[in-house]
């Protein structure tokens, strides 16, 4: 009796020494703003599961593909009009102090105005550029709607990246589940209605409802603390500099946007929406894996541009939690593939399993690439970034190509292991270089990593 009771203060203490370790890490800066984009990733990501699965009940399997090759080829715009300013504002922003709020309204409006063009040309010419999309086509309603749904796309994913730059981070779980509840009950509703395209319906309707007050919390609060909380640390923001870093990452994410938004619409084209409709739910489950090496990375960037003196001891920390984050989330995938995907339906698990088991195992790969593309964008070395990014997307559409015909959507599957271990394989020497360089008594951003060329 008297050994129990005397143990039990020692485990006390052990116990609030363990909580004090956990708060004090939750509360860095380095961790706190990736853990919060990985929660808001966990929650829209378990709530866009939920989103394809009720999409699979409530809707035919050649309209659930038709529309998740519509959203893809939307997003892929969208993309290709943010110009990269999404990088952008993560890494300007940190420093940007009372031309804040300019840079922010001016990527909006770039961003916008670009989306409205290549919106545009894409519906008026959609018979060419995927016949099988042409289907949904009803006019030029349908015109009107996908081009306004791209600009707000737009808007939409540069606040989150305005929320990170501003590390503020923490709202962005809290907007992106209003916007997962409120497309998971649009897409219920719709259902009877709008049947050939409720799907996309729900999906951008969703947008709308959060959008205007993620602004004004933007504008009215967020950024006029941002310039009071970095008057001693703000820099000029140089034109040159701004257009130099955007340039170099916007060909980087043209080809990033060539190998991941524009997969389901060569499915589509290739296979045709049924296969696409299988393919979907696995791609989608990775994406989202994929999602808490980004989101680090994110973080990491945003913090390395507060003071890059600390780029090689933050880079390593980044790197090895993010390692702890992903590699369970891999294994739980590659062992419950046939489960996971057995929600959605018999066809589904039949079909998808092998793709899923194959797309999870390029996540652990793709740790290094994005550790390394994060490391990039803090140095200002946009030439690396293209470099990598092109160097996968170029091989992994190869690749994807050739096995599609001869082994369905599993080979795109073996594709996107195959590129991104190549990719990972020839930055090893960086990711080894940053290890040493972390574990030295003092590290100065100019002993960090060596670039491609040397």
């Amino acid at each position: 009796m008297t050994d129990t009771i005397s143990t039990q203060p020692i485990r006390s203490r052990r116990e609030i020494l363990a909580g004090s370790r956990v708060v004090t890490h939750l509360r860095q800066p380095l961790f706190q703003n990736g853990y919060a984009l990985i929660a808001s990733s966990a929650t829209t990501s378990g709530l866009g599961f939920l989103f394809w699965i009720l999409a699979a009940r409530f809707y035919s399997t050649q309209v659930v593909g038709l529309n998740s090759a519509l959203i893809s080829a939307m997003l892929f715009l969208a993309g290709v009009s943010q110009l990269s300013l999404n990088s952008v504002l993560i890494r300007f922003v940190p420093q940007a102090g009372t031309a804040t709020r300019r840079l922010v309204a001016y990527s909006y409006l770039i961003s916008a105005l670009v989306a409205a063009i290549t919106g545009f040309i894409f519906t008026l010419r959609l018979s060419v550029w995927e016949p099988a999309l042409a289907t949904v086509n009803t006019g030029v309603q349908w015109q009107i709607s996908f081009v306004l749904a791209t600009m707000v796309w737009c808007i939409f994913t540069l606040q989150d990246s305005v929320l990170a730059g501003l590390r503020q981070a923490v709202w962005v779980p809290l907007e992106n589940t209003v916007f997962a509840l409120a497309k998971l009950l649009l897409l219920i509703g719709l259902a009877g209605s709008m049947q050939s395209a409720g799907i996309f319906t729900a999906w951008n309707i969703a947008v709308l409802l959060v959008l205007l007050p993620v602004n004004w919390l933007i504008f009215k609060r967020l950024i006029p603390q941002h310039v009071h909380d970095t008057r001693g640390r703000a820099a000029p923001l140089s034109r040159r500099t701004i257009g130099k870093f955007m340039g170099g990452n916007y060909l980087g994410n043209l080809f990033f946007l060539a190998s991941t938004a524009l997969l389901p619409v060569m499915v589509t084209a290739f296979a045709g929406p049924r296969a696409n409709a299988y393919f979907y739910p696995p791609w989608m489950i990775v994406t989202s894996l994929q999602l808490v090496a980004l989101n680090m990375a994110i973080s990491f960037t945003v913090e390395a541009a507060h003071d890059e003196t600390q780029l090689n001891h933050y880079g390593w920390r980044i790197f090895k939690q993010t390692v702890r984050l992903v590699i369970p989330g891999v294994i739980v995938i590659f062992l419950g593939a046939p489960l996971i995907l057995q929600l959605f339906g018999d066809a589904y698990a039949r079909e998808g399993t092998a793709l899923l088991r194959w797309l999870s195992l390029g996540a652990l790969p793709n740790l290094i690439t994005a550790w390394f593309i994060g490391v990039s964008r803090v140095r200002n070395q946009p030439r690396q970034i293209v470099v990598v990014q092109g160097c996968f997307s170029l091989l992994m559409l190869g690749l994807s190509y050739l096995l599609l015909s001869g082994m369905g959507i599993t080979g795109i599957g073996l594709a996107w292991f195959i590129s991104q271990s190549v990719i990972a394989l020839g930055l090893l020497p960086s990711l080894a270089h940053t290890i040493r360089q972390a574990r030295l008594p003092s590290t100065s951003a100019s002993q960090s990593i060596p670039s491609l060329e040397s």
